[in-house]
């Protein structure tokens, strides 16, 4: 498979993890429940992850379109992921303690460590010190953080279902 088939592929993939994170806010507005500041957060979160791999994905075929050397269009590409990734993962737990009220939890710094080792990774792929910089490590590094967005999608649905059915025995028990 070309890297440029499997990117396409990939960025589709996270535009559809975008529409399907937004849904449950809705959903949830829908049912009659408010939207809390943290919900908000998360989710603005989840598309903000969503489309920098959609939009690190389609970077390098566009980049391909140039007279650009290939080793450069991955270089350009790395670096232009790997900047926004690593900041997220740098200032993601005091974003999350404003919208929560509340420290980060230990599970979330585990992601957050995670993501940042992905923007690392992107960066050695950019900066070419220590390998050839090269689709593979690119592919692979938007993937792994689309299966992270993933994982951690699942894991604020469940604080906020458990949060959910907490306020609503609360209310029934009035």
């Amino acid at each position: 498979m070309a890297p440029n088939t499997y990117l396409l592929s990939l960025a589709a993939l996270a535009v559809t993890f975008v529409g399907f994170a937004s849904l449950v806010v809705t959903l949830r507005q829908i049912g009659g429940g408010n939207v809390s500041k943290l919900d908000a957060f998360l989710t603005r979160t989840f598309i903000q992850l969503g489309f920098l791999v959609a939009a690190g994905a389609l970077l390098p075929p566009l980049l391909a379109l140039s007279s650009l050397a290939m080793p450069l269009i991955w270089r350009i590409a790395s670096v232009a992921v790997a900047a926004p990734a690593i900041f997220f993962a740098v200032t993601y737990p005091y974003r999350r303690q404003i919208a929560s009220g509340v420290r980060t939890p230990t599970a979330i710094w585990a992601d957050v460590l995670v993501l940042f080792g992905i923007g690392a990774l992107l960066a050695a792929n950019a900066s070419g010190l220590f390998f050839q910089p090269e689709p593979f490590l690119f592919a692979g590094a938007l993937t792994l953080m689309l299966c992270l967005s993933g994982w951690a999608y699942l894991q604020a649905l469940q604080l906020l279902l458990r949060e959910h059915v907490s306020r609503s025995s609360a209310r029934a028990s009035k």
